[in-house]
């Protein structure tokens, strides 16, 4: 796992304010974001499945228990070979359990491949996650942010960051359409400022 770090007064940030003065008001509101890039691929999309629709405390416990029932170790095999009767004890739903083992056949079949994703671009990841069921876009495009600190990513699907978007322009009534359209100004930094947008009020 490696860490990000993000100043408000790096050259990104600057870039970014002169292609959009309203950040700066954004970038005021924290002095660093530090954001952990996990690089172990297969784990962080369990995780990420695990945690769908659940808060994160009650996402973690459930994931310590997956992983202790692995011994700490869980590969795609792995799933498969487990019983839906011997995986519902651990909190999972029958649905994740279906998207688990969806994700570990997948990755078996070779339909999903986590090697060399450096050289893939954004959609290509996104188009080879979303065969896996329980994968959508939303969840590839997190994938591309935390796991591969990838750079120039916005979600619009993300409700956080419409919210965040709203109130820093102060138009509650921003479509989808609009608010991917003013985060294209941001580009090639999309993520840099989701991740100020996700944080900029974490004090209030």
């Amino acid at each position: 796992m490696k860490v990000l770090t993000y100043h408000k007064d790096s050259p990104i940030t600057q870039y970014l304010i002169q292609k959009d003065p309203l950040l700066k008001d954004l970038f005021a509101k924290k002095d660093v974001i530090y954001v952990r890039v996990s690089d172990d691929y297969f784990v962080s999309l369990v995780d990420t499945i695990i945690a769908q629709q659940l808060s994160s405390k009650v996402a973690q416990v459930i994931s310590k228990r997956v992983f202790a029932y692995f011994d700490e170790v869980i590969t795609p095999q792995k799933i498969m070979d487990a019983t839906e009767e011997s995986l519902r004890p651990l909190g999972l739903s029958f649905q994740k359990i279906k998207y688990l083992k969806s994700l570990a056949d997948c990755i078996i079949q070779g339909k999903v491949d986590l090697s060399n994703l450096e050289s893939k671009s954004d959609q290509e990841i996104i188009d080879m996650f979303i065969q896996v069921k329980g994968i959508g876009v939303w969840t590839a495009q997190m994938f591309l942010m935390f796991s591969l600190g990838r750079e120039d990513v916005f979600s619009v699907l993300d409700l956080g960051l419409r919210n965040a978007v709203k109130r820093i322009y102060q138009n509650q009534e921003l479509s989808h359409q609009e608010i991917e359209q003013l985060a294209e100004n941001w580009a090639p930094y999309r993520s840099v400022v989701s991740h100020f947008l996700w944080h900029a009020w974490d004090s209030e």
